[in-house]
């Protein structure tokens, strides 16, 4: 019976994966030049229950009004007819010549993304981190390969990009909403030492493994971080009583020399 209803909900997102596919074609027509996937569903992080779907659209040209509000309705047209999937579409729209010079300029980038409305926002060198990943784990579903549309990233500017990252997490502890958040936080920046210290990147759950043998001080915070990501917050603290401990985590972590020795502060 599980095996059955695995097999269902990873045919339900390959249903969506497909719709999008679809509509896409629709909309963009001779403009759209690849789609690609990448993200957990590559990785093997994937949770049906929180997971995102992420695709990185790639286009001839930077989006116009038009494509941007018929995008906008599909977007609105999908999670209506698949209300669990509201706020779980991360689909960003780039075009070909900005993927290429993306280290040197900036260029207006559309998105969708958890939290987040389909909007612009102008992109550059702070998307490395995820171009990295999109060149070096990316599907084509559609169009030619990813290695052919982003030129090749050295990993140590990767490196440094998740350093920078994972630094400025201080500061987003204080500004973190809700308790979901805090738990973010806390696994993004075992996943960023993780990175750091082996030179590789890794799922969520096997970086939060290492985290809790590396630190284990911090392991009984990392094992609440994980069941408040899977939604089990009801024995969770009040967020202005969990805050703290995060903070001193985040302090902990990158004192070890992960900011110091890049002369990043991680204030």
């Amino acid at each position: 019976m599980a095996d059955a209803a695995k097999s269902s909900d990873i045919g339900l997102v390959g249903h969506i994966i497909d719709r999008l596919i679809d509509e896409l074609n629709q909309i963009l027509k001779d403009d759209l030049v690849g789609i690609y996937l990448y993200g957990s569903l590559i990785s093997g992080d994937f949770d049906i229950a929180i997971s995102d779907i992420d695709l990185v659209v790639v286009l001839r040209a930077e989006l116009d009004q038009p494509q941007f509000l018929q995008l906008q309705r599909m977007h609105t047209r999908v999670v209506n007819d698949h209300p669990a999937w509201r706020d779980r579409l991360e689909l960003a729209y780039i075009s070909g010549r900005a993927l290429k010079t993306f280290r040197v300029a900036k260029s207006t980038i559309g998105i969708i993304s958890p939290g987040e409305p389909f909007h612009l926002i102008e992109a550059g060198d702070d998307w490395l981190i995820s171009w990295y990943d999109l060149r070096r784990n990316g599907v084509a579903l559609q169009g030619p390969s990813i290695q052919s549309l982003i030129d090749s990233i050295p990993t140590p500017d990767w490196l440094d990009a998740v350093r920078e990252h994972i630094c400025a997490y201080r500061r987003t502890v204080r500004d973190a909403a809700d308790i979901m958040f805090l738990s973010y936080i806390v696994l993004t920046v075992a996943r960023g030492a993780y990175t750091l210290a082996h030179g590789q990147a890794a799922s969520k759950v096997k970086t939060a493994a290492w985290a809790q043998h590396q630190f284990p001080q911090w392991s009984d915070l990392i094992a609440r971080a994980l069941k408040w990501r899977l939604g089990a917050t009801e024995d969770a603290p009040p967020l202005e009583q969990a805050r703290p401990e995060v903070a001193s985590y985040v302090d902990d972590i990158l004192s070890r020399g992960i900011c110091q020795d890049a002369g990043l502060s991680a204030e």
